[in-house]
């Protein structure tokens, strides 16, 4: 019996071992390593030669490296896969203003002055959204905040802000304030420099267009955001011509995650075709990265309805809050599927030509009527591994749930979504329909694969972080990040700890079509990886939101190592 066993172990060792050089790149030893691959779920070591994992086993590694890492027992995981964020507008918020809980003027000032310490001199500062958590705190469960609503004045800001016209707006839009500067390239007079309605949007139609340089500097800042959090694969939704932002940084060798671009619209995928970007989407295992780099392409991106948050997701019923003037208010529709019939047809031609769908759907109606156009997809195109994506999937009514079944739909959701949204969910929709709310547990139980991303940096009305681990507290405990409800929002629909972090590395790689190189920690598969100084496994999820991550590694190469 002991010769078997240990023949077993051998076996096991080879079948973890590419045929090793003399000399690997970097070998991580004595690490607690949650590989993702229930052959093979836990290890001591890993073995990386050029970009990818050459060896992974417990005991003693034998090999000879150019550089050694003692993990000292921490954590180590595959690198987080973020499956939806918006680059662009990430970037912008960290370099330029987020006002988005600010509602004193003690920190309207701070954050004013912080960007103008960032910015070049005559650079805009713009947008902010001040207010957003001034009538729910952040981590609050729905209590309101009786405080008085916050206006800013330019006379808290002219004497610093001399080298940067501002225009900041207001969460809603509604309001904005320009400083000196800016009025005087406005042409407008205002002693408090309050702008509303039609002066507002002309004003904000007048803010020129930011440089090359500034867009490269915002990027570069969202990479650093992003390897300071783990997250090794971003799957990106921003303007076309950040597409050139990207391939800029490629060149200059300061990607520090890899990128899958998505264009938003049929439009700007013909204008890829034009520029040369263009997908074999004919091939089902079409390896989506660009070999050749960090930067490759996705899907296609499009809207069937809005967001809760203005009222325009399109439910069955209509919003329990709303004004008394549109008392049967259940919501609208976006762009192409104001017409219905068109937008159908769009996304039967878009199928015809192979091409992989992910769809916004917020409302129970709009998730009901993608379910319908699925449905006729198979019918018209023919069944296939379509990985059909449908983008947060936030409300599904309760006798919708069983059509999920054998359509292997990819829910793409965002766990933090839970702990930021019920500061005023149920006051929107009802206790009743929140039972449908973000509800994983069902998602999964009806054969959709859950991939999970962040929609960094989230809405006029919210900031949602790239740190995958508040997601991954957010869907096991489905509290607010002050540990509110005690036992969770609707608790039946909590995920384990490896279900969350199966959907934050393995579950966006086959979103992506891209499990064969991403997502589980395996011999052949890229060297993406992850390190944190908090064992998930023995800690609290409370512990979570403090836990730092040691070192990012990218495709072998440490991008990131925390001080």
């Amino acid at each position: 019996m002991k010769v078997k066993a240990i023949l077993l172990v051998c076996l096991l060792f080879i079948f973890s071992c590419k045929n090793s050089p003399d000399t690997i790149n970097l070998l991580l030893v004595n690490g607690k390593i949650w590989t993702g691959n229930e052959l093979q779920p836990w290890a001591e070591w890993i073995a990386i030669d050029g970009d990818e994992l050459v060896g992974i086993g417990e005991g003693v590694a034998e090999y000879s490296a150019e550089d050694t890492i003692d993990l000292k027992g921490q954590l180590t995981l595959p690198g987080f896969n973020d499956s939806h964020v918006h680059f662009a507008s990430a970037g912008a918020l960290l370099l330029g203003i987020n006002l988005l809980d600010v509602s004193n003027e003690q920190k309207f000032v701070e954050r004013i002055k912080g960007a103008t310490e960032r910015l070049p001199k005559g650079t805009w500062i713009t947008r902010g959204d001040w207010g957003a958590y001034e009538s729910w705190e952040v981590g609050s469960v729905g209590d309101k905040n009786e405080g008085t609503s916050f206006m800013p004045n330019r006379q808290l800001i002219d004497d610093f802000t001399s080298n940067h016209p501002v225009l900041v707006t207001k969460f809603d839009r509604t309001t904005g304030m320009a400083n000196q500067l800016a009025l005087e390239h406005l042409g407008v007079r205002s002693n408090t420099g309050i702008l509303r309605d039609d002066q507002l949007t002309d004003a904000l139609k007048q803010i020129p267009e930011k440089s090359f340089e500034l867009l490269v500097a915002e990027a570069d800042r969202a990479f650093q955001e992003c390897r300071k959090f783990g997250v090794t694969t971003v799957q990106d939704m921003s303007p076309l011509k950040s597409v050139d932002v990207y391939k800029h940084l490629e060149k200059e060798g300061k990607m520090t995650a890899r990128l899958l671009f998505s264009p938003s619209r049929l439009s700007d995928y013909k204008m890829m075709i034009d520029k040369g970007w263009v997908i074999d989407w004919s091939d089902p295992n079409r390896p989506q990265q660009n070999v050749e780099g960090f930067l490759g392409f996705g899907t296609i991106k499009s809207h069937i309805d809005g967001i809760m948050g203005a009222r325009s997701a399109r439910f069955y019923g209509p919003y329990n809050d709303n004004p008394m003037d549109q008392p049967d208010w259940r919501g609208g529709w976006r762009e192409f599927s104001k017409d219905l019939p068109s937008f159908k047809d769009m996304l039967i031609k878009a199928d015809e030509g192979k091409i992989q769908l992910r769809v916004h759907a917020i409302g129970d109606e709009a998730n009901a009527i993608l379910l319908d156009i699925l449905d006729t997809l198979e019918q018209v195109n023919g069944s296939r591994e379509r990985r059909f994506r449908l983008v947060h999937a936030q409300v599904i009514a309760q006798q919708d749930f069983d059509r999920f079944a054998g359509k292997r739909v990819v829910a793409e959701v965002q766990p933090y979504h839970v702990t930021d949204d019920m500061r005023w969910m149920e006051e929107r929709i009802g206790y009743e329909r929140c039972k449908g709310a973000y509800a994983f547990k069902t998602l999964q139980e009806h054969d959709c694969h859950l991939s999970f991303g962040s929609d960094w940096p989230g809405t006029n009305a919210s900031y949602y972080p790239i740190n995958p681990l508040m997601g991954i507290y957010a869907a096991v405990t489905r509290q607010t990040v002050n540990g509110e409800p005690e036992n969770g929002w609707f608790p039946e629909q909590k995920i384990s700890l490896e279900e969350a972090l199966k959907a934050y590395t393995h579950g966006s790689a086959f979103g992506a079509f891209e499990e064969h190189i991403k997502g589980t920690m395996e011999v052949g598969k890229l060297a993406d990886i992850c390190v944190l100084d908090t064992d998930l496994f023995k800690t609290a999820p409370k512990a979570w939101l403090d836990a730092k991550v040691v070192y990012t590694i990218l495709g072998g190469e440490v991008v990131y190592k925390r001080n």
